[in-house]
């Protein structure tokens, strides 16, 4: 049955989507548009709303009870390659994009249980390498090169050499042929080099895979270390080795010493253990006990920062070395010196350092730069520091703001950094700079403030991609983890919705989104269809949305009699939807629907039972479709006919639940009678 009323249709349309979610005032004063719900749903670019993305197990599922404590992306130079890098248990994990046929590998383990780690890149020392530190604030402070390869066919047990890929860089700085040489020299015709160009660097002949290390070189001789006897005149090729010459190397979950490299393709040991070809290769971090350890590292114009410090040495008044203790202190290198923290009883320019921060009391939340300014968090302060471009070298410290501070990890942002205080408000570093005092200008949370009331900051991390700001936090104090993250669109300076996902962190790895698990061990693309993916399973994802209560009568004393309502959308074939609608606050449905989007007519799977009291709407959709578009969807909109509903406030909604359901929602109206109905119902007497 359709039930068409014959008095003329009034229609209120909603179209503009862009205030978001919305929880700070009474649900009837909310902005026309925004949402009282909006859970696994996201703002489209064309400003409708669509389920959130879908989720991918990046490499194979890991049983561990233990979450991610510790996330990052290292990028070596020129595209070499990209390294996440996950620390949970006792364990730190490697996933090379370069060798992802290995899959995730022990980097190391033995270290202090569920501790969180922190890390940070080097790529100007004095070294001229690519590093990165790391540090949990139990265990000592570690660097690790990054250098990688693979095991090139099974490795047997009790084997004098480890057979690899490759134990150089992928950069061949000249090739060339010999026109003379001999067992320690190499001539080329002409003059091609600068004298001394290539001393350190690693001659390899091409044909035996032999590889020596250059002491010197004129215009067109290079001298390196014996062969044993002339190669002959080869080819040969001016390489770097991605390894040092002797060191300690890790695969298959085992670590072994290795004393030297005779060619590009072995590592000479006394005696291997066992691995499967396409085993990663990897060179074991290395340990420096004298730097302070700490879990809170930035990168500050070629010096390490390090706060949050456990325990670190440093000199006391007279300048004698001993123990410290502080996590309101932090710690600065030497430039150019990633791994040395030192300085003289009477420092000295270009030293380390270490710099008290009395104010605010507590532990340092977080330490970022930006710009030539690092900043400096705890949960109530924040100050700036940069040390003088001169002579002195002093750091000079600027104090931003007295009782504001982050009461965790701070978010980069494109042009700003986002925090939480301890309060709960979400801010930036630009609003504190700026000095923005009043509360609905500083504070960007301030319209889900009753949500963010509930929400739990202790472990908050996030990114900002696309110009949206993505915030992992805990939905109560009773969560034991992080299991949300929440959307805020620096674009509309509006809320987008809450995901449930469970991050602890967050990373741009081979052009994907990645998330760590803060309640497992396993690593996730974002971003990525239309299910939560886990090898072959793929996971239904549960959308809901939900408007808030309206009333668009003069006087929002008298009652609206609703008798329709329209929804206008794309969706793709085998999507179906559930559309609800609500009145005067009541949190079940008086009416809903399922609308299909097949290619064999408008609706295709059955009207749900919607009653008023016992007695059936007889509810039909009345609409059009369009042909199929580029992306596989198909407009449409249609209206909703039912005898009228008086209320005060109505409020319409949609959920699904599946996988691969993918359709957007751009608008929706009401359909209301020209006149209304005072309620005669709720009058006090006095």
């Amino acid at each position: 049955m359709v039930y068409v009323p014959k008095k003329r249709e009034i229609y209120i349309d909603v179209e503009s989507f862009k205030k978001g979610l919305y929880a700070l005032e009474d649900t009837t004063k909310a902005p026309l548009g925004s949402f009282s719900i909006m859970q696994n749903v996201q703002l489209t670019d064309r400003g409708g709303v669509a389920p959130r993305y879908g989720t991918e197990l990046l490499g194979t599922a890991n049983n561990s009870t233990y979450g991610i404590k510790g996330f990052y992306n290292f990028k070596k130079s020129f595209g070499e390659d990209e390294l996440l890098i996950k620390c949970y248990d006792d364990e730190v994990e490697v996933y090379s994009k370069t060798n992802a046929i290995a899959g995730w590998s022990r980097l190391k383990s033995g270290f202090t249980q569920d501790k969180e780690f922190g890390f940070v890149t080097s790529l100007v020392n004095t070294e001229n390498q690519d590093y990165v530190m790391f540090c949990n604030r139990y265990d000592p402070y570690q660097r690790w090169s990054g250098a990688t390869t693979l095991t090139n066919g099974a490795v047997s047990a009790a084997a004098v050499a480890v057979t690899v890929d490759s134990t150089l860089t992928p950069e061949i700085f000249y090739s060339g042929t010999a026109t003379a040489n001999s067992a320690t020299t190499i001539d080329v015709a002409g003059s091609p080099w600068a004298a001394s160009q290539y001393v350190n660097m690693y001659v390899h002949i091409v044909g035996t895979g032999k590889v020596r290390k250059i002491t010197a070189n004129t215009a067109n001789q290079i001298t390196f270390d014996t062969l044993g006897a002339g190669p002959g005149n080869v080819a040969f090729q001016i390489r770097q080795l991605a390894f040092p010459a002797t060191g300690t190397i890790i695969y298959n979950g085992t670590t072994i010493a290795y004393t030297g490299i005779d060619l590009a393709t072995a590592f000479t040991v006394a005696s291997a253990h066992a691995a499967p070809d396409d085993t990663l290769v990897t060179l074991v971090p290395t340990e420096y006990l004298a730097a302070p350890r700490g879990n809170r590292l930035a990168n500050y114009l070629n010096r390490i920062i390090v706060g949050n410090v456990r325990s670190a040495m440093a000199r006391d008044t007279g300048g004698a070395l001993q123990g410290y203790s502080s996590a309101g202190s932090y710690f600065v290198s030497k430039v150019n010196t990633p791994t040395d923290f030192g300085f003289s009883s009477s420092r000295a320019a270009g030293e380390g350092d270490i710099v008290s921060t009395p104010y605010g009391g507590g532990d340092i939340t977080d330490i970022v730069t930006q710009e030539d300014s690092a900043y400096v968090f705890k949960r109530e302060y924040v100050e700036s520091v940069k040390y003088s471009q001169d002579s002195s070298d002093l750091a000079v410290r600027v104090p931003l703001k007295a009782g504001i501070g982050s009461v965790g990890k701070t978010i980069r942002g494109q042009d700003d950094i986002y925090f939480v205080t301890d309060i709960k408000e979400f801010t930036s570093l630009g609003r504190v700079k700026t000095v923005d005092v009043l509360p609905q200008t500083k504070d960007l949370g301030y319209s889900i403030k009753r949500l963010m009331d509930t929400y739990n900051f202790d472990d908050v991390t996030g990114m900002e991609y696309k110009g949206k700001v993505y915030i992992a936090a805990k939905s109560s104090d009773d969560a034991i983890a992080n299991d949300i993250v929440i959307i805020y669109s620096r674009i509309n300076k509006a809320f987008e919705g809450v995901w449930d996902i469970p991050a602890s962190g967050f990373a741009n790895f081979d052009g994907d989104i990645l998330y760590s698990q803060s309640n497992g061990a396993d690593v996730f693309k974002l971003f990525t269809g239309t299910a939560d993916v886990e090898g072959t399973t793929r996971l239904p994802i549960a959308a809901t949305c939900q408007s808030h209560f309206i009333n668009l009568t003069a006087s929002k004393l008298s009652k609206q009699a609703l008798n329709s309502i329209y929804f206008e959308g794309y969706i793709a074939p085998g999507s179906t939807i559930t559309f609800k609608a609500f009145k005067d606050f009541e949190t079940s449905a008086f009416m809903q629907f399922d609308f299909s989007g097949t290619e064999d007519g408008l609706i295709d799977g059955s009207i749900t039972g919607s009653f008023l009291g016992s007695l059936p709407l007889g509810v039909q959709p009345l609409g059009a479709f369009s042909t199929l578009d580029s992306d596989g969807r198909r407009h449409f909109q249609f209206r909703v006919y039912f005898p009228f509903q008086y209320g005060n406030y109505f409020s319409v909604g949609w959920e699904s639940v599946g996988t691969d359901l993918d359709y957007e929602i751009t608008r929706y109206g009401l359909g209301v009678k020209e006149d209304m109905s005072v309620d005669t119902s709720q009058i006090k007497s006095i």
